[in-house]
């Protein structure tokens, strides 16, 4: 099974998603980061779980917190981690900033 990767942003993501609920209460902080892990477990145990979508990314909606979701896609040697976003975003907006990320970390296209 090929690894995983975090794109770069992947953390700060996380982060930005985990301070939106602390700032609400910091046990709805903690119910996310559970959620967030449950999330992640069950797409590494099994990678294809999500259907793919609209320019190869697959999205997880993070249970009891539909308004984030995981970002992931596989590329050549990996699966790359794009993103933990806002889905109360412009689609257009979020297929950009993955691209951008995706370029990043794509060694094939430094080619």
């Amino acid at each position: 099974m090929k690894p995983f990767k975090e794109a770069v942003g992947y953390a700060g993501d996380l982060q930005a998603a985990y301070d939106y609920y602390k700032a609400y209460s910091p046990l709805a902080a903690r119910r996310f980061l559970a959620d967030y892990a449950a999330a992640i477990q069950a797409i590494t145990d099994h990678p294809q779980l999500c259907r793919l979508r609209r320019h190869g990314w697959r999205q997880m909606a993070i249970r009891s917190h539909p308004g984030y979701s995981i970002f992931y896609k596989e590329l050549p040697s990996w699966w790359l981690f794009g993103g933990i976003l806002s889905t109360l975003r412009d689609p257009d907006f979020i297929q950009a900033g993955l691209l951008i990320r995706e370029v990043s970390e794509d060694p094939l296209l430094d080619e």
